[in-house]
């Protein structure tokens, strides 16, 4: 099948009606206007990647993972293409822009706009297990480990694990807003040492603390089941030390930071691609539930993006983040710092 083919390129957008009047003045009629609608013909593959954050080869190749739920079941001649619906939601994933102005970029209206991102979403989300999955089997644990003692010389880490807020339109519930007393969702994420994204938590509000989350999260019941091998989550029971004395625990405190580094350079990368999870690119427009959904595909791109080494230059005007308020003295158990001193013992000194 050729590229024009594939696309599904119409010459005609979507349609608009207006009304005009004719050489009597007494009548008027409806004529029917067509608004071009975007394509990736005529952009070079640098505008492709600054205007979607994707080269063209990984777009087309997203789309036929999703193409089946995401075109037209009619034949109605000016039905909106599939490729147009994912450029749009790409488009607005990247820039933050409001509807209006995608719309208007894609040669859509808006209320078609909302409805295509609204079934982008649910066809990219479908892709979670294959896209986002915490390893469960020795050998895919191991090249995690493996990847994070090269970047840092911590050993055992199976991933680095923090939250991070994503602005939202202030829901009727107050229970959205943060401790920076903003409206937002507070996102929890285990990642690589790549930055591949292996769980995601997505759906709670900004005042839920993040230790809350991790507790009640099918990871906390995964890493507390006994039947994954000896390693850890930074920071979940391993912690840095708070004023280092000996060697060996600036040691460890220097491993720690550069593991945990990790996260900081998911969320970054991860909210830098796409703009609209940083307060600094606005706020999401929607529910918080909606929310969740852009938050989730996002993390399934962001991932595709990983796998085909797609990088993206961190921007430097992101959103600081809500500090995270401390833990109950009930929740500050020694558990961790008995672990943390085996570990120094054991690797650092």
């Amino acid at each position: 099948m050729d590229l024009r083919a594939m696309f599904h390129i119409h010459e005609q957008g979507e349609e608009e009606e207006l009304l005009q009047k004719d050489s009597n003045p007494n009548h008027r009629h409806r004529e029917r206007i067509f608004r071009p609608r975007i394509s990736l013909f005529g952009l070079n593959e640098e505008e492709v990647r600054s205007r979607y954050r994707f080269s063209t080869e990984v777009i087309l190749e997203l789309y036929e993972q999703i193409q089946q739920d995401i075109e037209p079941n009619c034949e109605r001649n000016h039905a909106v293409p599939g490729m147009v619906k994912l450029l749009s939601a790409l488009h607005y994933f990247s820039s933050a822009s409001f509807q209006g102005t995608v719309s208007a970029l894609s040669g859509i209206s808006q209320p078609s706009f909302s409805r295509h991102l609204t079934q982008v979403l649910k066809a990219i989300n479908k892709l979670t297990p294959q896209y986002i999955v915490f390893p469960s089997d020795k050998t895919a644990i191991q090249t995690i480990k493996d990847g994070f003692h090269k970047m840092s010389a911590f050993p055992n880490v199976m991933g680095s694990i923090d939250c991070t807020h994503v602005a939202l339109s202030p829901p009727t519930e107050d229970i959205y807003r943060n401790s920076k007393n903003f409206h937002s969702l507070n996102v929890q994420m285990v990642c690589a040492s790549d930055m591949r994204i292996l769980n995601l938590v997505a759906g709670y509000p900004g005042s839920t603390h993040d230790s809350y989350i991790l507790k009640h999260s099918s990871l906390h019941s995964i890493l507390t089941s006994g039947n994954l091998p000896e390693g850890w989550l930074l920071e979940w029971l391993l912690t840095p030390i708070k004023d280092p004395k000996t060697a060996a625990q600036k040691q460890y405190n220097a491993a720690h930071k550069a593991a945990h580094s990790a996260i900081e350079r998911t969320f970054g990368s991860l909210k830098s691609r796409f703009r609209c999870l940083d307060r600094s690119g606005g706020v999401l427009q929607y529910s918080p539930e909606k929310g969740a959904q852009i938050i989730l595909a996002c993390c399934i791109l962001h991932n595709l993006a990983v796998s085909r080494n797609l990088d993206v230059e961190i921007v430097d005007d992101l959103e600081t983040p809500p500090p995270v308020p401390p833990v109950s003295k009930e929740e500050n158990t020694q558990a961790g710092k008995q672990t943390r001193m085996r570990v120094i013992n054991r690797y650092f000194t």
